[in-house]
Parts: C-alpha cells; sequence; structure tokens
C-alpha cells in the first residue's frame, strides 16, 4: 500500500508539472517588459525534499521525591530528525519572438537580438538582424569604411586624408597642423604628437599598401603578357617547323626532276 501510495502521489506531482497557466503576457498585457518577449506563462511546479529539524525526545529517570521516596518523572531532549516536505512554486517562463533571446536560462526578459551575421568593427546588434555601427563605419554589417572626406562637410582646413574607420587631415607645405588636429596653421613645426605621428604612421601604411597592391596589379599583367608570347611562340614554332618540311619535299622533288631529265634528253 505505501508503493502504491508513493506511485500516486508522483503521478500527481507530474501532472502539476504538467499543468500550465497562462499569465496576462500571453493576452499582450502589461507582462511584456521588452520587446523580445511575445508571452509569459506560469509553470507550477510540485516540490518535494527532505529537510532536518529538532526532534524532542522524552527520556524517564528516578530520583528521590520530598519524604525520601522514589519518584518516575522525563526529561525531555532534542536530537535531529529528517521530515519530507511538499509544496508547490510558480514560475515564470518568458517565451521569446523570433531574432531575440534570454541573456540566460533563467532570464525573465528577452533582450539580445540575434543577428545572422556578426557586427563588425565595434558594430553592436540591437535589434534582427540589424547592427548600430560604431563612427566611421557603416553598411548593414558595419564592414563598409565611411569616407569622412566625401561627406560634404569640411572636417579639414587644407587636406583631407581617409583612413580605415577615421580621418586625417594633412597642411601643404609652409603650414603645420594645429593642436585641434584639422586646422593648418603658420610658424615653425611643434613637436610632434603621439595622434600626429599615429596619423603620419597610417598614412605611410596606406601608402606602402597601395604600391603594393599596384606592384601586384603589374606583376599580374606582367604574367598574362608572358603567357600570350608563349602562346605565340608555340604558335610561331609550329609554323616555322611547318615550312622547314615543305621546303624539304621540295628539295627532294627538285632531286628526282634533275636526275630524269639526261634519259628524257636522249629519247628520239
Amino acid at each position: 500500500m505505501g508503493s502504491r501510495a508513493e506511485r500516486c502521489s508522483l503521478l500527481s506531482g507530474l501532472s502539476l508539472l504538467l499543468l500550465l497557466v497562462t499569465g496576462e503576457g500571453s493576452k499582450g498585457g502589461s507582462l511584456r517588459e521588452s520587446p523580445g518577449v511575445c508571452s509569459k506563462q506560469t509553470l507550477v511546479v510540485p516540490l518535494r525534499y527532505n529537510e532536518s529539524y529538532s526532534q524532542p525526545v522524552h527520556k524517564p529517570y528516578l530520583t528521590l521525591c520530598p519524604g525520601r521516596r522514589v519518584c518516575s518523572t522525563y526529561r525531555t531532549t532534542y536530537r535531529a530528525a529528517w521530515r519530507e516536505v511538499r509544496r508547490e512554486v510558480r514560475q515564470t517562463h518568458a517565451v521569446c519572438c523570433q531574432g531575440w533571446r534570454k541573456r540566460h536560462p533563467g532570464a525573465l526578459a528577452c533582450e539580445e537580438a540575434i543577428c545572422a551575421k556578426p557586427c563588425l568593427n565595434g558594430g553592436a546588434c540591437v535589434r534582427p538582424d540589424r547592427c548600430e555601427c560604431a563612427p566611421g563605419w557603416g553598411g548593414r554589417h558595419c564592414h563598409v569604411d565611411v569616407d569622412e572626406c566625401r561627406a560634404g562637410v569640411a572636417l579639414c582646413s587644407h587636406r583631407c586624408l581617409n583612413t580605415a574607420g577615421s580621418f586625417a587631415c594633412g597642411c601643404p607645405r609652409g603650414l603645420v597642423l594645429g593642436p585641434d588636429g584639422r586646422t593648418c596653421l603658420e610658424g615653425p613645426p611643434e613637436p610632434p604628437t603621439s595622434a600626429s605621428v599615429l596619423s603620419v604612421a597610417v598614412r605611410e601604411a596606406e601608402r606602402e599598401e597601395r604600391e603594393e597592391r599596384a606592384l601586384r596589379r603589374e606583376i599580374l599583367e606582367l604574367r598574362g603578357r608572358l603567357e600570350q608570347l608563349e602562346q605565340w611562340a608555340g604558335q610561331a614554332g609550329a609554323w616555322v617547323r611547318a615550312v622547314l618540311l615543305l621546303e624539304e619535299r621540295l628539295g627532294a622533288c627538285s632531286c628526282e626532276d634533275n636526275s630524269l631529265s639526261p634519259g628524257l634528253k636522249g629519247r628520239p
């Protein structure tokens, strides 16, 4: 009988676990705390566990009562014991909309957007498949460098050089870049700052990269021309061999004609 009662209690606990109570969030109420939550549901979860407690224990003993007679009494002591506890716990479960997910499994809000492709160059995924790019970058995935020098806004007083994700200003001969890094001023050149040194290094690196790309293009063009020359040389060699063979055959034919000509002259 005990095992049957235990099975019945277990089945009742499982039935309570499968019981789904829909909250106000499923109706589109005020429980939608973030745009990524489509609905919220409350689960009634039964719990059964053991806990320790202090159990009183009454121990009898004999003592001497008034009148010099023996009396029987008891004293109370306590010991650690275990007992089974059953209770129900309500847990709220958030159902995320498509394109959203939770920051961790137990979160009640779906605040993390999902982008199929990662946002590059410091960009952040703010909505499903939508990136918020850092300054100087654009495009759907923040992969396009924004040319600030062509934005229609005068960023530099004289020369503007676009860099990856930013820009740098330059000055003609005789002028120096001011403290703001954008205006060219007259006067002796000031000691270079870390920003100016960095901008020069960036320009030099970009110039070397452009020269390297140009050199690669020239090498590819030369290789293409060399392949064309090799093909033309192969075709010309075939023509030369054909001409030499033809000349050889013509020479053989002329020799045969000369050998036959005396005999033909002696005939009547």
